[in-house]
């Protein structure tokens, strides 16, 4: 009898090991999966269709093991995910590491930060477990795309909804909800595909009814938002009155630039501006230079100096504001050469267009203060506004919370690094306004859409265009321009305006406010666009409520974890059940 029991028990657990085996053969399947079609519906393959698959294996993994019996994901599980996530993350941003070796700790630390909300994805699921997946899921996915483009400042690239940039008629839904709505709508796909998987692989299979229903509401929501994407392109749109010049090169960029190096790159884009004149017989309105390609070691002084900084140096405050005076003529003088050059055969009257520009700007007060800007010089070489950046990137424009250690601080000169700009600007040009943005910022969603509203809430004329300017000379040809590129796109549909980039070695791009591509530069090479943009008098759902509807699914998600959490049963062991047995 003990011989007989001894080999039951054995056979027993033979068949569980090998089940277990294969339950993890079938998880590393699954989480590989999930990651080759996330970055297969991306550039640089671009197949778009996997995106409306490519939750289903996490899905599987979220919502399978815990209704087959199998039990819950363990630790090692999870580890697994965080570590396939953590590989598509950094190939997905592999350019990063072009821009300096120091560079590599930091992407490897960004690809494992963002491969952190697969992880919370499947864990929250696994948590919930429970309720009406076609909504719930959907839910969770876009709570947790909302606290990443909050979260250390925030990043909106690479959501889910950047994977449909290039079509049109289902990327027009995000003027009511941001990228968030397109990411919605690709979740309910998925959840639908996923319901028909279960009910395929089911023993016994569950009640057909699911499946159905699911698939009848994405159809229907899929439909929904092909309609309204066409009914949204047939909008009219107004020809403007101004035309822009932007202007891209492939200028190699270093770290630390030398001034013979600065000049040689600032006079590069003046010959690439005065090609563009010639080879244009209608008059440019305005030239755009990318970030930081103006300044030419002349930034834009600001401010009227600091006392006690006379003092500290020697020096009268007279002397610094002749100082100061001096510094910002020179500036002027040298605009006002280029604008003389590039007047010659602008249009039958020689007329010299505006001149907007990447810029440092330096503030002379109370403290020293630089700004990564855009600067607008107008026909007759005055400076009409600047912009300061306002959302930077961390560790590479500040450190943060530096200025607020006390005996970290004090090591640290007055000024050290880049300030944030106070608030959005519209530069004028001969009508039209333009929303100065730059780099990241078309990268971070929330930040354009909040220059619309604070300007609305002032009660000021909204914008006709956004016109960024970037140096994304730091990747190489890598394919973080192109998102780089697909984030403009949705950010153009979301505030219903064309978006005009020049860029250095990036996405000098101009889209209409249907984030089509209407013209681009060739990746890599030297050369313009002459972008005349129309005027979209719309005001979008989005830009009204912003990305409460996001925050929304956040608060739902906690609300569902809090719930799951009261209602769960404690779980008990064998030994539990026969102790109370007895």
């Amino acid at each position: 009898m003990a011989d007989h029991e001894s080999s039951a028990n054995h056979t027993t657990n033979s068949q569980s090991d090998v089940k277990s085996s294969a339950i993890g053969r079938n998880c590393w399947f699954m989480i590989i999966a999930a990651m080759a079609l996330r970055w297969t519906a991306q550039p640089p393959v671009g197949l778009w269709p996997c995106v409306f698959v490519a939750i289903v294996p996490l899905l599987i993994l979220a919502k399978s093991p815990a209704n087959s019996g199998t039990g819950r994901l363990t630790r090692r599980h999870y580890l697994a995910i965080l570590l396939a996530a953590t590989v598509y993350w950094a190939l997905s941003l592999q350019g990063l590491r072009h821009a300096n070796p120091l560079i590599y700790p930091c992407w490897l630390a960004l690809a494992g930060y963002l491969a952190s909300f697969s992880v919370m994805f499947v864990w929250v699921l696994q948590r919930i477990n429970r309720g009406n997946d076609l909504l719930v899921v959907p839910i969770v996915w876009v709570g947790l795309e909302c606290v990443r483009n909050y979260f250390l400042t925030g990043i909106s690239v690479l959501m889910l909804g950047h994977s449909l940039a290039d079509v049109p008629q289902l990327i027009q839904i995000a003027d009511l909800g941001g990228t968030y709505a397109v990411s919605f709508l690709i979740v309910v796909v998925n959840v639908a595909v996923f319901q028909w998987t279960t009910w395929f692989c089911g023993k016994p299979r569950p009640s057909l009814v699911t499946p159905l229903v699911s698939t009848a509401i994405a159809s229907v929501l899929l439909v929904a938002a092909v309609g309204y994407g066409r009914w949204r392109l047939a909008y009219p749109l107004a020809t403007g009155p101004a035309t822009i010049a932007l202007i891209g090169r492939n200028e190699p960029i270093e770290y630390v630039q030398t001034k013979e190096r600065e000049l040689e790159i600032f006079q590069a884009y003046l010959e690439e501006s005065v090609a563009a004149i010639k080879k244009n017989e209608e008059k440019i309105d305005a030239v755009v230079w990318p970030e930081s390609m103006m300044t030419g070691t002349l930034p834009w002084i600001i401010g009227d100096g600091n006392p006690d900084d006379a003092k500290r140096n020697g020096v009268t405050m007279d002397e610094v504001t002749d100082w100061l005076n001096e510094q910002r003529q020179r500036f002027l003088f040298r605009a006002s050469n280029v604008l003389q050059v590039l007047a010659d055969g602008n249009g039958p009257a020689n007329q010299p267009p505006h001149f907007i520009g990447g810029c440092a700007v330096v503030e002379y007060s109370d403290t020293t203060k630089a700004y990564s800007s855009l600067v607008h010089v107008t026909p007759n070489a005055e400076v009409a506004d600047w912009y300061g950046k306002m959302h930077l990137v961390m560790f590479g424009e500040y450190i943060p919370f530096i200025k607020s250690i006390p005996w970290v601080k004090d090591f640290v000169p007055p000024g050290l690094g880049i300030d944030t700009g106070d608030g959005p600007r519209v530069f004028d040009v001969n009508g039209v306004g333009l929303s100065a943005n730059i780099c990241i910022e078309t990268a971070v969603e929330r930040v354009s859409v909040n220059h619309f509203r604070v300007l609305r809430n002032q009660n000021r004329p909204l914008p006709d265009a956004i016109v960024t300017a970037t140096n994304d000379g730091w990747f190489d040809d890598s394919s973080v321009i192109e998102h780089h590129k697909r984030c403009a796109q949705l950010l153009a549909v979301v505030c219903r305006r064309p978006v005009l980039s020049a860029a250095n070695n990036g996405p000098t791009v101009w889209i209409d406010s249907y984030g089509r591509v209407v013209d681009q530069l060739t990746q890599g090479t030297n050369g313009h666009l002459v972008a005349k943009p129309q005027i979209d008098d719309r005001l979008s759902l989005a830009v009204r409520i912003g990305d409460w509807p996001a925050r929304l699914c956040v608060l739902l998600s906690l609300a569902l974890l809090w719930a799951s959490r009261q209602h769960r049963e404690p779980t008990t062991s064998p030994t539990d059940t026969a102790t109370k047995a007895m």
